[in-house]
C-alpha cells in the first residue's frame, strides 16, 4: 500500500474532498487524523471499520493554539507526522462591495492563515524526522477569476503562492510541498456557493458549461490526486500546482 506506516493529518475531513481523502489514505495504509471544526467522531469510526487507525481531533485551523495542539496530539499518538493535507476551507459568494470586513477576515483566517498555521506547526516535526509532504488544496479560482467570488478567489490565490514559497524554503529539508486546484466538485461547499449566488439555477448551469467535460467532479477524483502527491510516486514533484478542474481553466 502506498502510504503504509505513514501518519497523515487531513483538515476539513468531515465531508467532501477531505472525507474522500481520509477514506483513500486509510485504504492505502496510513494512520489518519481526521481534523475538523465540526464533530467528526462518527466519520472517524466509519473510516476505521475496515481496520484502519483513525483518530478525530477537533480544531479551528485559524486558531494557532488549537493547531499546535493538533500536531502535538498527533505526534503523541503516532510518534511522527509524514503528511499534512491542508484542505479546510469556507466560501463566500459575494462581490467586493458586498463583502464586509468581518467576512473578508474570517475567510482569510480559515482559507489562507489556516494553511500557514498548520504548515508552521507541522514543518518542525517533519524537519526533525528527515522529511515529509504537505499538500495544499486551493481552487481553480485561485488561478482564474470568477463571478461573485472575489474574496474566496483571493484566498485561494494566496494558497497557490504560499505553496511555491514553502517548496523553495524546505526542499533542503526533504519536505515536498504541492498544491491541488480542484474545479467544481460535488461538495457541500460548492452547493453553498451556488445557493448563495444571486441566481442559483443560472449559476449551476454556468458552472457545468464552463467545464470541458460538462459535469462537476466527484470528491474521490480529487482524493486520488492528493494521494498521488502524498505518495512516493510523486517523489520528484515539489512546488507544483496540479489543476483538476474538468478543463475549466483551458477555456
Amino acid at each position: 500500500m502506498r502510504l503504509e506506516g505513514k501518519v497523515a493529518i487531513i483538515t476539513g475531513a468531515k465531508s467532501g474532498i477531505g472525507f474522500a481523502t481520509a477514506v483513500r489514505f486509510a485504504a492505502e495504509g496510513a494512520k489518519v487524523v481526521v481534523a475538523d471544526i465540526r464533530d467528526a467522531q462518527q466519520v472517524a469510526r466509519e473510516i476505521a471499520r475496515d481496520g484502519a487507525e483513525v483518530m478525530f481531533i477537533q480544531v479551528d485551523v485559524s486558531d494557532a493554539l488549537q493547531v499546535q495542539s493538533l500536531v502535538q496530539e498527533t505526534v503523541a499518538a503516532y510518534g511522527r507526522l509524514d503528511v499534512l493535507v491542508n484542505n479546510a476551507g469556507i466560501e463566500l459568494a459575494k462581490t467586493v462591495p458586498d463583502t464586509t470586513e468581518a467576512e473578508w477576515n474570517r475567510l482569510m483566517d480559515v482559507n489562507l492563515k489556516g494553511v500557514f498555521l498548520c504548515s508552521r506547526a507541522a514543518i518542525p516535526v517533519m524537519q526533525s524526522q528527515g522529511g515529509g509532504v504537505i499538500v495544499n488544496v486551493a481552487s481553480e479560482l485561485g488561478l482564474v477569476g470568477g463571478t461573485e467570488i472575489a474574496a474566496y478567489s483571493a484566498s485561494k490565490g494566496g494558497v497557490v503562492q504560499l505553496t511555491k514559497s514553502m517548496a523553495i524554503d524546505h526542499a533542503s529539508d526533504q519536505i515536498r510541498v504541492n498544491c491541488v486546484c480542484p474545479g467544481p466538485v460535488a461538495t457541500p461547499l460548492l452547493e453553498a456557493i451556488i445557493e448563495n449566488s444571486s441566481d442559483p439555477q443560472k449559476e449551476r448551469r454556468n458552472i457545468v458549461d464552463k467545464t470541458l467535460l460538462r459535469r462537476v467532479g466527484q470528491p474521490e477524483e480529487i482524493a486520488n490526486v492528493i494521494l498521488f502527491l502524498a505518495s512516493e510516486e510523486s517523489s520528484y514533484m515539489t512546488g507544483s500546482i496540479v489543476v483538476v478542474d474538468g478543463g475549466w481553466t483551458s477555456i
